[in-house]
């Protein structure tokens, strides 16, 4: 059973979602999605006044994450699921050819065959596999370069750090945690090279100051002396992601 509910956000705007009941749930749980909007899942014994009223309550958390679609929504349109012949890397100057060879089996896996071309072997004719497989292909040659760039500029800097992963986040660039332990997006490969760059120094930065005080900025600045110009280049940044790189996933909140 669904019923349509309405919620007022921080900015005015009113965001219809849906409020789905499940006989197996304990609490209420929200998902967004790009595509789709707001969805709740709530209890039976739950009453409709108490979930409308506790959506209300994330209305701020509701609001940023719209505001995060925004920025990646042209990402939606038809040819979302198709496979890439070519594409480049600028952050390594690189430039990319992608073959698909239809082989036994029903995965897909991407393999560099010679320098600048790549092949897709398994379902070729699977889009859904394929990107897949070039997604895991572009983590690995992130994992190879971003590491080696970063540990280069720890050493110009002075500043160190414990280890570096790599992930594909959606709406983040980069992290640092309290341990000093870097996370870098793999899609950074995408940018421009001085983009790149500045988002290693910036959370390189983070291991001195963890949150984005007047001191952060001042050791930011020190490294990169264009930090406004390039803090302001990156907020446009995720349109240089290709399609197929950046598949649209659910967030979610609970209480």
């Amino acid at each position: 059973m669904t019923r349509m509910a309405r919620i007022l956000l921080p900015d005015g705007r009113q965001l219809d979602y849906e409020i789905r009941r499940s006989a197996r749930g304990k609490s209420l749980r929200l998902k967004m999605t790009a595509r789709d909007g707001l969805a709740v899942s709530a209890p039976d014994g739950l009453h409709e006044e108490r979930i409308i009223e506790l959506v209300a309550q994330k209305s701020d958390w509701i609001f940023t994450r719209l505001a995060q679609f925004d920025e990646v929504r042209h990402l939606l349109g038809t040819r979302s699921t198709l496979c890439p012949q070519a594409f480049d890397l600028p952050a390594l100057a690189e430039s990319w050819r992608v073959e698909y060879r239809q082989t036994k089996g029903k995965t897909a896996r991407a393999l560099t065959d010679r320098p600048g071309r790549i092949v897709v072997y398994g379902a070729a004719d699977d889009q859904g596999r394929c990107n897949a497989a070039l997604r895991r292909w572009l983590a690995r040659r992130a994992k190879a370069s971003l590491g080696h760039w970063l540990k280069s500029l720890s050493d110009e800097t002075g500043i160190k750090f414990n280890r570096l992963t790599i992930k594909s986040q959606r709406t983040r660039w980069g992290s640092c945690s309290a341990d000093s332990s870097i996370s870098l997006n793999c899609k950074l490969l995408f940018l421009p090279r001085e983009l790149v760059r500045y988002v290693l120094i910036h959370e390189l930065c983070h291991t001195l100051e963890r949150n984005h005080t007047t001191r952060f900025w001042t050791h930011l600045r020190q490294f990169a002396p264009e930090t406004n110009s390039l803090h302001g280049r990156m907020r446009s940044a995720w349109k240089q992601i290709p399609t197929w790189a950046h598949p649209i996933q659910a967030e979610r909140e609970g209480f």
